[in-house]
């Protein structure tokens, strides 16, 4: 077998080996940084019968857009059409091309050995989460060769669950299309202007929705006018 082979069947093996006994019970934050515990048990040798038990946390950083502007420029060096082309892939294929990055930290806390079947260890420890209903904690067990694959399959199949999640929501924000999301500030602007005219007390959130959506220059009249009518 050719040496660059070995690392490739390697890592598939491992890969083959690797179950997730239990996934967190959320999915990965679309708008924040998600930290996960795990406990990933390893077998290390049937006679005597050896398990290695390593636990730590992985911190997933809060999903980077991958918008189709961003695609575009990654055509570099393609001659004085490519801005044309941009245009067309803009234009023609943006739902292709929305995506997004996740960046991953692996912070290994402990390895234990224990003196036990490790797929007998993994389902204890399954039973003990449940129990004790802990929400963002994973159980992983594969070989002990490896272990760090094992480790990132179950990244990977984390991702791929929340993946369909984390584009919802970031949709239904808006944030891959700044001129629909400009529309739905606006919206939701022009509805908080309505009910802060009958209730005073909405005036001073009325501000915050103004700043957060970056209108607040646009609007000032018309708000200070509110401010007045209202006497606050």
């Amino acid at each position: 077998m050719p040496p660059s082979r070995r690392p490739y069947n390697h890592l598939w093996e491992t890969l083959r080996q690797t179950t997730v006994l239990r996934f967190p019970r959320h999915r990965l934050a679309t708008f924040g940084r998600t930290e996960i515990q795990y406990q990933l048990v390893t077998a290390v040798s049937e006679q005597p019968v050896l398990a290695n038990l390593r636990t730590g946390k992985v911190i997933a950083e809060r999903p980077h857009i991958l918008t189709p502007d961003m695609f575009s420029q990654r055509f570099q060096g393609f001659g004085d059409d490519s801005s044309s082309f941009e245009r067309f892939l803009k234009d023609n294929f943006s739902d292709s091309f929305r995506g997004l990055e996740y960046s991953f930290r692996n912070e290994l806390v402990a390895t234990e050995p224990h003196r036990t079947d490790a797929r007998e260890l993994a389902k204890n420890i399954r039973r003990d989460l449940d129990a004790r209903d802990v929400a963002r904690a994973a159980v992983i067990v594969g070989p002990e060769s490896g272990w760090s694959f094992s480790l990132m399959k179950f990244i990977l199949e984390e991702t791929s669950q929340s993946f369909s999640v984390n584009l919802r929501e970031l949709d239904e924000r808006g944030l891959f299309n700044p001129e629909r999301a400009e529309e739905r500030h606006r919206r939701e602007v022009e509805a908080f202007f309505r009910k802060a005219e009958s209730d005073p007390s909405l005036i001073k959130p009325l501000a915050a929705l103004l700043n957060r959506t970056q209108l607040f220059d646009e609007y000032q009249d018309r708000f200070f006018a509110l401010v007045n009518r209202a006497g606050v």
